[in-house]
């Protein structure tokens, strides 16, 4: 998901300083919501999905495929 997020903000053209204010959050929080360092909580990705307007499921990446077995 931290890479969705990333890539969802460079597209349009954004610093992690603009989508952090939007947030509520601290601009290191936001980065380590990038990383991955952090798990983005169910209200971080409301809140990311209505700023990008994209479908939660973009920012969830797509479903694991189950293994064979």
């Amino acid at each position: 998901m931290h890479e969705i997020i990333r890539k969802l903000r460079q597209e349009k053209g954004l610093t992690q300083k603009q989508v952090a204010d939007y947030l509520g959050v601290d601009r290191s929080t936001y980065a380590y919501y990038e990383s991955g360092r952090t798990k983005l909580n169910s209200d971080i990705i409301v809140k990311l999905a209505h700023f990008y307007r994209v479908r939660y499921a973009v920012l969830l990446g797509p479903e694991p495929v189950p293994a064979d077995g």
